[in-house]
């Protein structure tokens, strides 16, 4: 029909002008008055989708190390806290040098954990790529670690993006991709490089981190069988959130779970309350009770890699810890990790909760406590 009438309106111009007056005139599109607005259609966005996996040769690591095996060998290790966790590194501790590493190798840490926030070094929106300067400056300093046989934890760590609008499929996708691009990049690296799929995941519940936690365990499994995977509970990963948690996949055989403890907060986060009474010591034990039964019940190592205590609050800092008693608190994590065989990884951010004097290569009076009998 509108090839005929074009058809006929390139011949006959006034019949243009009075097939224009009808059309025009009858019913259609609210144009019965000057006045009438004009509707125009907007183009539909399209929806994003869940990404799918890539489609890969899965790989299988050599010499293999079970997680009872790395719980034993890991020991006690040290957290390089706040330096990659930055905007940009440098701006909340100095950036990584190779010696800070050799220096915790040499002081007997047997693993080393990279805190990494992804945020400003990722797209936000598809494909989400991260920057290549990023990821090879954390390929650097995990080769620096495993260079000295050191296990290393890497992470995704205070990416809130995700922990305040969970929902956004956007979100998930950028999630998933920096796992599919960690998996795949660090595919054929030692197998004391352990994956940790989320740090302190407050604001998401159970059901959430239980998705999240089963759906980035099968991007990094799509790559490597066998890389040792870490996973927590939900809020700020304390022992009670892990034993809430489902297994991420119950055939698994080389998951490690992890909790987080600052207890009691007041003393070890912000310094208003004293520590030390055999009360004090009973309620720490009972957290690494709590752990060792889950690890027993569920046949699945565990570990506590963030634990440690401030020299004064951040925010507050004319709050002060008692030296002797931050100290009496260490030695109390470090003999309950060792008589519970849990790994323990201290929070050393290079400053309030730090032994580590970065600038000066000078070790404080915690590291004797936290390496003592390795």
């Amino acid at each position: 029909m509108t090839k005929h009438i074009k058809k006929i309106l390139t011949k006959t111009p006034y019949l243009f002008i009075y097939l224009n007056f009808i059309l025009l005139g009858c019913g259609g599109s609210g144009a019965s008055s000057p006045s009438a607005p004009q509707q125009t259609s907007q183009p539909s966005q399209p929806t994003e989708v869940r990404l799918t996996l890539p489609d890969v040769v899965q790989n299988t690591l050599t010499n293999d190390v079970s997680p009872s095996m790395a719980i034993v060998e890991m020991g006690i290790g040290i957290n390089l806290g706040n330096t990659l966790d930055a905007p940009t590194e440098g701006e909340w501790a100095l950036p990584a040098e190779e010696y800070y590493i050799e220096a915790f190798s040499d002081a007997g840490f047997n693993h080393v954990r990279i805190p990494i926030t992804w945020h400003n070094h990722v797209s936000i929106s598809a494909p989400y790529e991260i920057e290549e300067a990023f990821i090879n400056r954390v390929e650097q300093i995990v080769d620096w670690s495993l260079a000295r046989d050191l296990y290393v934890i890497i992470n995704i760590h205070h990416d809130d993006w995700f922990k305040n609008d969970y929902d956004n499929v956007s979100n998930q996708n950028r999630f998933d991709s920096i796992w599919i691009k960690l998996a795949e990049t660090f595919k054929e690296k030692s197998p004391r490089l352990i994956f940790e799929i989320f740090n302190e995941p407050h604001g998401l519940t159970v059901e959430e981190l239980n998705i999240v936690n089963k759906r980035a365990l099968s991007i990094i499994r799509n790559q490597t069988a066998n890389r040792l995977v870490v996973f927590a509970g939900n809020e700020y990963s304390n022992i009670d959130t892990l034993l809430t948690m489902d297994i991420p996949d119950v055939d698994d055989k080389y998951l490690i779970g992890n909790f987080h403890s600052y207890d009691p907060w007041n003393f070890a986060g912000i310094c208003t309350q004293e520590w030390g009474s055999d009360q004090d010591k009973l309620a720490l034990r009972e957290i690494y009770l709590k752990a060792h039964n889950w690890s027993s019940s569920n046949n699945i190592s565990v570990m506590v890699n963030e634990f440690g205590s401030a020299k004064y609050d951040f925010e507050n800092p004319e709050n002060i810890c008692e030296q002797a008693e931050r100290e009496d608190y260490i030695r109390t994590h470090v003999s309950l990790a060792k008589e519970f065989g849990i790994a323990a990884t201290f929070w050393d951010d290079g400053g309030s909760f730090s032994t580590y004097d970065r600038a000066n290569n000078v070790w404080g009076p915690e590291k004797d406590i936290l390496t003592e009998h390795q």
